[in-house]
């Protein structure tokens, strides 16, 4: 009777497993483009969805693909199509925009698993299956090279004077650039291509005289503004980031009155308050788009500082109040930021990095304070993650947050703890900017906690912070 149940049991569990994971013997196959692949793990089938190693699939159609091993994240690319996956998560990226998947990367006899459908057509790919072979057929996307700028225009709006570039396909990425003597405002379109190779707009307004384009090399488009005057434009992408927006305020405008401390009379000036405080802020990175990122926030409070077992501090309020000052310092200094929260609200964790690539952010800078499970730790720290494509915004996130931590360590006055490497935060890994994080002091610690508790450490913190970012800024626009 015994006997019988065990075997009972081992069936039930047999067809139990059956139903969540095909059987080794249960081949299948993978095609590409009508030739088969081989891989040296065997794709599976779990809870009916296909997982196949990614790098031996994906090089053979060409996609640039990596694997960062502290994130377990691993990132293709192919086209103007970008995929971040991550083992055992179902939240993915596409594009910088987070998608559901219905079932997580698997890591396999150390093969690196993914969801194939998933990844694939979101690579523009065409996926079937054929059940009698048991083989997935993959179709490379018929159009798989540059993304093609079909028409660059220009129109006047109600506040700016604004320039569209609009593509075939999503825009993978883009860098811009300005120059001095005569002054120029420009920006490159990578993996783009401009079948009419040469052209320009005339234009006959406050802010530039005219617009030139051209396919600058094999796989960049290059547009060059010509300005009357010292003016950086706002770059921005469309809700499918296939058309690329180039705005420069109108003198007088909501745009250009934004800047609570430029002198009215001279719109480049900056109010004499900050003179001393921060440093000028160089014309060419006025129109990078800087987005302040307030720790935790709503129903998560972050860490706590406890005096005599009595709560005195909660982070998310400290953060916020630091990252108010911080945007309206950078504000008056001339520069183009964005709070992701102004009030006490509740963000997911993805939803910080999706708005900031959502918005097409240049920088992503997150305000922390710190905790530890022991009272000793101490100090001021500022966290980075170099990650994927990163060079092609002229700063890299190593260098902002080494900006940053200079600043705060002088300002503040807490331990200098350095810059420190996290590739597995989502915040700094599923950016597409330089992002960082910032620590500035402990709540677990007494000492750490007595100093954040004044008025004054708010202040040196947000001084110190924009000080490091238009530093920062100021070194990207001499390059």
């Amino acid at each position: 009777m015994k006997a019988t149940i065990r075997i009972g049991i081992l069936v039930a569990i047999i067809l139990t497993l059956a139903g969540g994971m095909a059987f080794a013997g249960d081949a299948i196959c993978l095609e590409l483009d009508g030739k088969l692949i081989e891989t040296d793990v065997a794709p599976i089938i779990e809870n009916s969805r296909t997982l196949v190693p990614y790098r031996a699939l994906l090089e053979s159609m060409g996609a640039e693909v990596s694997w960062e091993q502290e994130a377990e994240m691993a990132t293709a690319i192919l086209g103007s199509h970008r995929v971040q996956v991550t083992i055992d998560k179902t939240t993915a990226f596409v594009n910088g925009v987070t998608k559901e998947m219905d079932v997580p990367p698997r890591l396999i006899n150390n093969r690196t698993m993914i969801p194939l459908r998933f990844v694939l057509e979101n690579l523009k790919c065409t996926v079937d299956w054929n059940n009698d072979t048991r083989t997935v057929i993959i179709n490379s996307p018929k159009t798989d090279g540059p993304s093609e700028i079909r028409t660059i225009a220009y129109e006047e709006t109600d506040d700016s004077y604004r320039i569209i570039a609009r593509g075939s396909e999503a825009i993978k990425n883009t860098r811009t650039f300005a120059y001095e003597g005569p002054e120029r405002y420009g920006i490159d379109i990578f993996n783009a291509a401009f079948p009419d190779r040469v052209g320009s707009i005339k234009a006959d307004n406050q802010v530039f005289s005219g617009v030139r384009f051209s396919q600058f090399d094999d796989d960049t488009v290059r547009i060059v503004v010509d300005l009357n005057e010292k003016v950086a434009g706002k770059v921005s992408l469309s809700e499918d980031r296939s058309e690329v927006y180039i705005d420069f305020d109108k003198p007088g405008s909501e745009g250009n009155r934004g800047h609570e401390g430029e002198d009215e009379q001279n719109p480049g000036e900056v109010n004499e308050d900050l003179q001393g405080i921060l440093p000028e802020l160089d014309w060419r990175a006025t129109g990078k788009l800087i987005a302040i990122d307030a720790g935790h926030g709503g129903a998560d409070p972050g860490a706590t500082g406890k005096i005599n077992g009595k709560e005195v501090l909660i982070e998310r309020d400290l953060n916020l109040a630091i990252a108010l000052r911080l945007h309206q310092l950078l504000d008056q200094a001339g520069a183009n930021v964005v709070l992701l929260r102004d009030s006490d609200i509740t963000m997911s964790l993805y939803s910080r990095p999706e708005a900031a690539n959502t918005m097409n952010a240049d920088l992503l800078i997150s305000v922390h304070n710190n905790s530890a499970h022991n009272s000793t730790s101490n100090g001021t720290e500022v966290l980075y993650y170099d990650k994927v494509g990163i060079e092609s915004y002229g700063i890299t996130s190593k260098e902002l947050a080494a900006y940053i931590q200079k600043e705060l360590v002088a300002e503040i006055g807490l331990k200098d703890r350095g810059i420190i490497n996290c590739p597995h935060l989502a915040v700094l890994n599923k950016s597409l900017m330089p992002a960082v994080i910032i620590e500035g002091g402990f709540l677990s610690n007494p000492d750490d906690l007595a100093v954040m508790l004044t008025e004054e450490f708010k202040e040196a913190y947000a001084v110190a912070a924009a000080r490091g970012i238009i530093n920062s800024l100021n070194a990207w626009a001499d390059r």
